[in-house]
Parts: C-alpha cells; sequence; structure tokens
C-alpha cells in the first residue's frame, strides 16, 4: 500500500507565521517579482468566494475586492517540509516527494513493525500531530486522491482504500486531478487537461474509457500517461536518497545589497567548499536562498554543468543569481540540494556513443530548464516538409528529454 502525507496549506502556513489565526480570512499567496502573476495557495475563505490557486491576480481582486496578499517564504516552507520528511524517515519509511507539503512512501516494509496499515498511519498521525491528512490505497494517485477527501470530512484524518480497483474508485474522481501529475511542463498539461474538459472527458472514468489509440491520436503521448494513471498503472515508489544536510547560513550587515551582497556570497562559497571537502562529496543542485528585510523569503536553485566542490566555480555560478533579488537581505544562505562523489566522473567498460550522447543532452536540458525555465527550451518540429508555405514545414514545440 502507498501511504500519501499531506500538509493542507503548508506554503499559506509558512507565510503567515504567527499570523496562523488569518487563515479564517480571504487570504492568498502574492505572486513572486519575477514570475507570471499568478496567485499561490488560497485560503478556505478565499476559495469559497470563488479564488483559485493559479487565477490571474487582476481576476482575483475583481473577483474577491477583500482579497488580503501576503508574501510568500518558500525558505520556511520548505523548512517545515524538510522536518517533515525527516519525521518519517525516522521509522524507516523511504520517502518520495516532489513538492512540498506532500509525501508518499511504501508501509510494506515497516507494517509488521506497528500492526498492519491501520497502524502504520496511526503513527504516521502521531508523529506529525494535528493538521495532517493521511490515506492509504494501491497507488499515488488514488492516495491523494484519498487524502484529499478527508480534508472535507468531519471523520479522523486516517483512511485506508476499501478492497477494490484503483480503476474504480479514480473513475468518479475529476481529471484535474492530474494537475501537476504529469511529465513535462505544467503548463502543458493543463492545457491538455481544459482541453479534456471541453471535450466532455470531465472524470478520469472517463479518459479512462476511451481506448489508447483514441487517446494517442488526440493527445499524443502526454494523453497515453495521463490514461494509465487514469487505469492505476503507476512505477513503483522512487525514495530519495538519505544525506547529511549541508546549509551554510550568513547573516548581512543591515539590509545589503550589491558589494555586500557579493561578499557574503564569497565567503558562503569557501564555507560549502570545504563542507564538502571535508565529506568527500560535491554538489549537482544546490538553492541560494535568502531573508529578506521586509518579510518573507527568495530561493533560486542552481545547478553545475558538472558535479563541483571548487568554491571559484560555486560563485561564478551563483553571481547571477545574487542580481535577481528582488529587495535588500538580512541573510544569505546556501543548500545543496543534491550531493554527488568528490570524483563523479566513471570510466565506461562498453563503449555505448548514443546512449552517452542522450544522457549529456539530457543533463544539458535539465540545467537549462533549471535556469531559464521550461520555455526557454524548444525543438524544431518538422510538420508538412512538402508545403509551399514556410510557417506550415516546421514548428517550435518544448524540448522533452529522451
Amino acid at each position: 500500500m502507498i501511504v500519501c502525507v499531506l500538509i493542507p496549506f503548508l506554503a499559506l502556513r509558512a507565510a503567515l507565521g504567527p499570523e496562523g489565526e488569518r487563515l479564517r480570512e480571504p487570504v492568498a499567496l502574492a505572486p513572486q517579482h519575477d514570475e507570471a502573476q499568478l496567485l499561490g495557495e488560497v485560503s478556505p475563505t478565499a476559495h469559497e468566494l470563488g479564488v483559485r490557486p493559479g487565477m490571474r491576480l487582476s481576476e482575483a481582486i475583481d473577483i474577491c475586492p477583500e482579497l488580503r496578499l501576503v508574501t510568500p517564504d518558500p525558505g520556511r516552507a520548505a523548512e517545515a517540509h524538510e522536518r517533515t520528511l525527516a519525521r518519517l524517515e525516522s521509522v524507516g519509511a523511504g520517502v518520495e516527494s516532489d513538492r512540498d507539503g506532500e509525501a508518499f512512501f511504501d508501509s510494506t516494509g515497516i507494517e509488521r513493525l506497528h500492526g498492519g496499515v491501520e497502524g502504520v498511519l496511526s503513527m504516521v498521525a502521531e508523529r506529525l500531530g494535528p493538521g495532517t491528512l493521511i490515506a492509504a490505497a494501491p497507488t499515488r494517485l488514488t492516495a491523494l486522491a484519498l487524502a484529499r477527501r478527508l480534508s472535507h470530512e468531519e471523520s479522523p484524518p486516517v483512511r485506508v482504500l476499501p478492497p477494490e480497483p484503483p480503476g474504480s474508485f479514480l473513475s468518479s474522481q475529476p481529471v484535474t486531478l492530474l494537475n501537476g501529475r504529469l511529465p513535462g511542463p505544467e503548463r502543458e498539461s493543463r492545457h491538455m487537461l481544459l482541453s479534456m474538459i471541453k471535450l466532455g472527458l470531465k472524470t478520469l472514468g472517463d479518459l479512462s474509457g476511451l481506448t489508447a489509440d483514441a487517446v494517442a491520436d488526440r493527445f499524443g503521448p502526454l494523453g497515453l500517461t495521463a490514461r494509465r494513471l487514469a487505469l492505476g498503472q503507476e512505477e513503483s515508489i522512487r525514495p530519495r536518497r538519505p544525506q547529511e544536510p549541508i546549509r551554510e547560513w550568513l547573516s548581512l550587515p543591515e539590509a545589503s545589497t550589491g558589494s555586500h551582497l557579493r561578499g557574503g556570497l564569497t565567503i558562503l562559497c569557501d564555507r560549502l567548499s570545504g563542507r564538502l571537502r571535508a565529506t568527500g562529496s560535491s554538489a549537482r543542485t544546490m538553492s541560494l536562498e535568502a531573508r529578506l528585510s521586509d518579510g518573507g523569503s527568495w530561493s533560486r536553485e542552481v545547478c553545475p554543468p558538472r558535479p563541483t566542490a571548487s568554491p571559484t566555480i560555486l560563485r561564478l555560478l551563483l553571481l547571477p543569481a545574487v542580481d535577481q533579488l528582488p529587495r535588500p537581505a538580512e541573510r544569505l544562505g546556501l543548500r545543496v540540494l543534491e550531493a554527488a562523489p568528490a570524483e563523479a566522473d566513471q570510466i565506461d567498460l562498453i563503449d555505448r556513443p548514443e546512449q552517452t550522447r542522450r544522457l549529456r543532452l539530457n543533463e544539458a536540458a535539465r540545467q537549462v530548464r533549471a535556469t531559464v525555465g521550461d520555455r526557454g527550451l524548444m525543438r524544431v518540429l518538422e510538420v508538412e516538409p512538402g508545403s509551399r508555405l514556410p510557417e506550415r514545414r516546421m514548428l517550435l514545440t518544448p524540448f522533452f528529454s529522451e
């Protein structure tokens, strides 16, 4: 059984901090300064008034003039999420988590320690405390749907799916449940799901009832992936690799900008490089974080071309990110999200040039997306090579890793 752990409104609670009682008011997370003007999480009161996450700011204000915006604090939300994952891993669970406030793990390995699935869920609920939604089902999507349903019920937030095929339970769920669960840019999957709704495919049962050929003809590979999820066909849990948290923080004098920030970044890179070399590792993915002077936090993810522990290379990679700070910062931090051995390159016993080329191309694509976003990497696709109209011969499409 796959156990789903949800912490509702984690990002909004982190941004509100000690003013948690404001969650009963119409409040929402404000957009980041350098991103699309779309709302983040919204409170239950704002949701009842018609405000939805991902809605444009101007539209939300028109619907709910009394809506209050809260400055996002992704750093505090990430710390709260990391504490939750650590508590789950402390009981022996191999946790998979791709977004804050959400985690999955396979209960098979620890069921005998706690008296079955119900015992595992009760133990997790006791460890995490109130306000956590927990459910168990044969697949991730089924467990997620079951946990979300608990937020609308008054019964205790611990549930196990009755003995029935996952597809039977999912058939009544809306197709919007797949939002954020499909590979590739989220904008593309949202557009595909909207097209499904317009065509009358409002539930996952409507989607799974179609043949694979019909779905592939209309929606392509992304539609086939959505159909497999609707049928309850998923891959096994991929637990994250346990590693010692490597993080460095530096308090800055007053509200620092410009040269003060660059000097602080140099100090942080030297400290982080020393810790990496002491543990015989290198940084594959890092996060530059800042605590802003007027509240809230800011973060940027950076991926080196190759795993490195060199302070000079780290500084050169992070300097452009420092210049993107929206406001003066009080604290600056560096966190290693993914580590690699100090000598990350290995000699191939068998020469496979095509496979090596594909791996390098996928790695380069990942680094470009991390730097400029999903829409910054496109590929040319031939549509009608024999057409007399140049715009019909080829078009630009998002590049997906092979």
